[in-house]
């Protein structure tokens, strides 16, 4: 492939935010300020709570198979020494995702879409110590149980919770050694 496509791309992303160029140093994805980040936290906790108590009702009790198999997957990711990050970021990510399509709201799901920005996801991760990650994992399970069981307010109100869990990490970074350790670890 020729560069000026590559390069046409990269200034489109930079148009766009996406990225930044450095002098000498290429490009970087620019942090998002603690109210941008905030603000997909309050998108996320109105609408991901919403589609969980969606994906409950329209899933009718059935155990999802496709949920579990990416459980395990993030299972797998943590019980590796150190914890392999990215996998489990990629696989919470289409935990949501999968959760989003089995809502069977289109228009929701690409609301969704557009405010979870891959920036804020990475962001939000890069504040979680270990023990942080494991807390994730749970309430992931805990999601699982409450859509396969059919009850839609357990679904959302344990959604609900799991965002809130998020956004008081990122809040706390500043203040949490753990937090800034692991963060320290993932940029390096």
């Amino acid at each position: 492939m020729s560069r000026t496509p590559v390069r046409e791309a990269l200034r489109r992303l930079a148009a766009e935010g996406l990225v930044e160029s450095r002098p000498h140093r290429g490009m970087t994805i620019p942090q998002l300020s603690d109210e941008e980040l905030d603000e997909v936290f309050e998108v996320g906790l109105v609408l991901e709570s919403y589609m969980a108590a969606l994906a409950t009702r329209k899933s009718g009790g059935k155990p999802l198979n496709s949920l579990r198999k990416l459980l395990n997957g993030m299972r797998e990711a943590l019980s590796e020494s150190p914890p392999d990050r990215l996998r489990y970021v990629e696989l919470d990510q289409a935990f949501h995702a999968a959760i989003a399509e089995l809502a069977g709201n289109q228009r929701l799901a690409n609301m969704l879409e557009t405010a979870m920005d891959v920036r804020a996801l990475q962001q939000a991760f890069s504040y979680y110590a270990e023990e942080h990650l494991h807390r994730s994992l749970r309430q992931h399970e805990t999601l699982l149980m409450a859509i396969e069981s059919g009850d839609d307010d357990w679904a959302a109100s344990t959604m609900r919770t799991h965002i809130l869990t998020g956004r008081a990490i990122s809040h706390d970074h500043e203040t949490n050694p753990a937090v800034e350790a692991a963060r320290a670890s993932v940029s390096a």
